[in-house]
């Protein structure tokens, strides 16, 4: 049975030594704020200083359905050009951030210490192999899912103070935007942690972790493409099916790396 308070003793070591490594802190605060703060200021600003450059997008518009855009009072089409902008195109952009996030810190979990050399002893402690996984799991999570639902209050502070004056009332946080942070985020962050936690016990330094660990985004990729051309919608209905289809692989792969992880294995690999 796994015991709680020694799953902290792991999670408690990696999440110090993430927050005090700056060559990981810098990059993963840095760019994603960069994303974050950038895209609404620059299209809401665009949007407020030259409307008519906004006809360009007409089309990319038109094939959204008329249900996505809700009926409000007095609704310009700059304003339904700000709805859409900031409500469906960037929310699949916006699942960079606890991808990038998770990605970086899980790739430093087993692999990173293989380099710094300080994974011998932590194997030969008396917390068992289903402890120590989930402890390394759990130090990639909750910063990722923690600074995603940071951006996405930076986000909507943004939105609400530029966006509302176009569309002509305060209007975001959406409920697709509730369903995108609280069910997609976690559950995608999930995914990649046991992902990229479990290639880490086997890739021999950081730089090899990350770098496979960064195909396995190429699934959200997809999802950003297939929503940036207008082929999808991430409606509320649909982000919930999609976080079940994640919630469903988060499981199995909580199963297989339970299942997998053996120290010895681990042992071969280090230098």
């Amino acid at each position: 049975m796994i015991r709680i308070d020694r799953v902290r003793a792991p999670l408690a070591k990696d999440l110090a030594e993430t927050f005090s490594t700056a060559q990981i802190m810098g990059p993963l605060v840095v760019v994603p704020l960069m994303i974050i703060i950038g895209y609404p200021v620059g299209f809401l600003l665009a949007i407020r200083s030259a409307p008519d450059a906004m006809n360009s997008l007409k089309d990319f518009i038109a094939s959204f359905p008329a249900s996505a855009v809700p009926a409000i009072p007095g609704l310009t089409s700059a304003g339904r050009v700000a709805y859409i902008g900031v409500v469906y195109l960037f929310a699949g952009f916006f699942l960079i951030v606890p991808v990038m996030v998770s990605t970086v810190i899980a790739a430093n979990s087993f692999a990173g210490e293989k380099e710094r050399r300080t994974l011998k002893g932590l194997l030969y402690t008396p917390l068992s192999d289903a402890e120590l996984v989930f402890g390394k799991i759990g130090a990639s999570f909750l910063p990722a899912v923690g600074f995603a639902w940071v951006c996405f209050a930076i986000y909507t502070g943004i939105v609400d103070v530029l966006g509302a004056p176009i569309v002509g009332e305060v209007f975001f946080p959406t409920a697709n935007w509730w369903a995108l942070v609280v069910l997609l985020v976690p559950t995608v962050s999930l995914f990649m942690v046991t992902t990229v936690v479990l290639v880490s016990t086997k890739a021999r330094g950081f730089q090899e972790a990350n770098a496979i660990g960064g195909s396995v985004v190429l699934p959200i990729i997809g999802v950003v493409a297939a929503q940036a051309a207008g082929l999808m919608v991430l409606s509320t209905e649909v982000i919930a099916a999609v976080s079940f289809v994640f919630a469903f692989l988060d499981a199995g792969l909580l199963w297989v790396i339970v299942r997998a992880f053996r120290r010895s294995r681990v042992v071969s690999y280090l230098p």
